[in-house]
């Protein structure tokens, strides 16, 4: 470990003084790709069937910040080779069409425009203008989904999402991205459990300030979902973003260090992308957003600092380094904001809390990806909050040893069928990891996990599926089991990590499941067909079964929905 530490700690001295040259070589560069585009699998897909991994100061896929020319030159420049399937041309294609201001393929252009008017004259964009010193593109959103919920005594539940998304590049150093949607829903069974539980709807800021709904109410559920960032990029070694947008490391279907599940939070990005490095450092804001909030009262503020290191040690194995803090600087007589200390890019973050005795919240973690043989990705993390040797190997489930744990192994092409990927994945995360004695340095945003959904305390085993029998259709299907200790009358065995760890139940023979366990199975099966550029219409089975030694938390429904989605990433069961 302290290997390790020391060759982080050199790159990011390497990084500082790289950040001198920051003002050298701007040049013309794009948006990013949102995390539920339907590129995203198609890219990780391309780079195992490649046979190696992808050149890391263009693409890193641990962090996915995949900007949009990128993705145009990567398909441009690999839609030639003959070692592709029908499908895989059809899906490299996509990507040329999906960001026509950068492809030079001529699949872009529309083959029937909107009478005379300047209306989809290419297939990805309702409004286009590509000039020397300023693209635009502009998109409608739309999400229509009925549902049958069969818990739900047929009441007539429904998803609707309705907005614009507008990106574009200003000069040859500003890009920008901004989406605005209105969500409407009626929620189905596992949303419902997860706002009983949380108060919170999955994902997003939406807040309640008067008595919250039960879980058999009938109310509609009406609120704004916004994205929106700026970008300075340059061609060679730098990216940086700053705006309201969420953050993802891993390869995994499940992240330990940083998933997508919460909701926006404003931020800035950094980005230093050199020889086999790929370097990143993250600060922001969170919301320590407690039940009932009144709109008399600001939800209050904390704040975290990250940095992710990503090598491609060979050319089929790659490494990442990660260490995040979480902390507030309020101490109810004053508040200082953001401690100005966690903004160089280059320190170890432990450095400043021994030093001062802080009471922040410090997690770090390894992570690891292996490409071989043209068809497997093997992948898996480690990520520690807290650990103490003595305790670790001399007793026995001793509360403050905080790991998580995550083997994954993804198959394209399974027994030689064109499109059919497999991905096998195995998470677990002990008791109390993440948590604070503060409940305000929780790994949380929202009161929602900063990575894992389930929080803390649970096994999880994932199965997913994805074929592509033809070039616009897909059926993909995933099988989740997942043990989870749950609360009861305050109690705290470890599940929820917004809870102060001094509120623990014991201090030893802690394992993971303990309180009240749970048995969670989830079978989603899609087909999805897209008969236009990202229109796509979903037929969507879900059969999820909850199951405990309390009646309160047992739950068991069928659910059935049909949807048309335009410009947006599908909506499933993951909880």
């Amino acid at each position: 470990m302290e290997l390790i530490v020391s060759f982080a700690l050199m790159l990011r001295f390497f990084y500082t003084s790289l950040l001198l040259f920051i003002a050298l070589g701007l040049r013309a560069q794009s948006a990013y790709l949102p995390y539920d585009n339907y590129s995203m699998h198609i890219i990780d897909r391309t780079e195992i069937k490649q046979g190696e991994l992808y050149d890391i100061t263009k693409l890193n896929t641990s962090t996915k910040a995949y900007r949009r020319k990128t993705i145009a030159l990567l398909s441009d420049s690999l839609i030639s080779r003959d070692t592709w399937s029908k499908q895989d041309r059809f899906n490299l294609t996509y990507l040329a069409i999906d960001n026509p201001e950068y492809s030079n393929n001529t699949a872009k252009k529309s083959v029937r425009k909107v009478g005379k008017t300047s209306l989809y004259q290419y297939q990805s964009a309702m409004y286009m203008l590509n000039i020397p010193d300023f693209d635009l593109v502009i998109n409608p959103i739309l999400y229509v989904q009925p549902e049958y919920d069969h818990a739900l005594n047929n009441q007539f539940i429904h998803f609707v999402n309705r907005g614009i998304s507008i990106r574009g590049r200003i000069g040859k150093s500003l890009s920008f991205f901004s989406s605005l949607s209105e969500e409407i829903q009626r929620m189905n069974t596992w949303n419902r459990l997860y706002f009983r539980d949380f108060d919170v709807i999955p994902g997003r800021t939406f807040i309640y300030t008067n008595a919250p709904p039960t879980p058999s109410d009938t109310a509609y559920f009406s609120y704004w979902d916004h994205t929106a960032y700026i970008a300075f990029q340059t061609e060679k070694y730098f990216d940086f973003q700053f705006g309201h947008v969420t953050h993802r490391i891993g390869n995994g279907f499940r992240s330990f260090m940083r998933s997508d599940f919460s909701p926006n939070n404003l931020s800035l990005r950094s980005n230093l992308r050199i020889w086999k490095i790929n370097y990143t450092n993250i600060w922001g804001y969170l919301y320590d957003y407690l039940p009932f909030t009144s709109r008399q009262n600001v939800i209050p503020k904390k704040y975290f600092a990250t940095t992710h290191l990503s090598m491609n040690v060979t050319k089929n194995l790659n490494i990442g380094l990660f260490e995040t803090t979480v902390f507030n600087r309020d101490s109810g007589y004053e508040h200082t904001g953001y401690d100005p200390q966690y903004l160089n890019p280059i320190i170890y973050y432990n450095a400043i809390d021994n030093a001062r005795n802080s009471p922040d919240k410090n997690i770090i973690g390894i992570e690891f990806k292996y490409n071989f043989l043209r068809h497997f990705s093997l992948y898996g993390q480690f990520v520690l909050s807290e650990l103490n040797f003595k305790q670790r190997f001399t007793e026995t489930g001793w509360w403050g040893n905080k790991e998580c744990y995550q083997l994954g192994i993804k198959y394209i092409d399974v027994l030689g069928i064109s499109n059919l990927d497999i991905q096998v994945e195995y998470n677990q995360a002990n008791p109390y990891s993440y948590t604070s004695f503060d409940p305000r340095n929780a790994y949380t945003n929202y009161n929602q996990p900063l990575a894992h959904p389930l929080g803390a305390n649970f096994r999880e085993t994932v199965i997913l599926s994805k074929w592509q029998p033809l070039d616009r259709l897909l059926l993909s299907n995933h099988f989740i089991y997942q043990m989870v200790g749950n609360d009861t009358n305050q109690s705290n065995w470890g599940r929820n990590i917004g809870l102060s760890y001094d509120t623990r139940m014991m201090d030893y023979n802690n394992v993971i499941g303990q309180g009240v366990r749970n048995e969670i199975f989830i079978f989603q099966q899609n087909v999805t067909w897209m008969p236009k550029h990202n229109l796509f219409i979903d037929l969507q089975f879900v059969y999820r079964k909850q199951t405990a030694a309390i009646d309160y938390f047992d739950s068991n429904t069928i659910y059935l929905s049909l949807g048309i989605r335009l410009n947006i990433g599908m909506r499933e069961c993951h909880i």
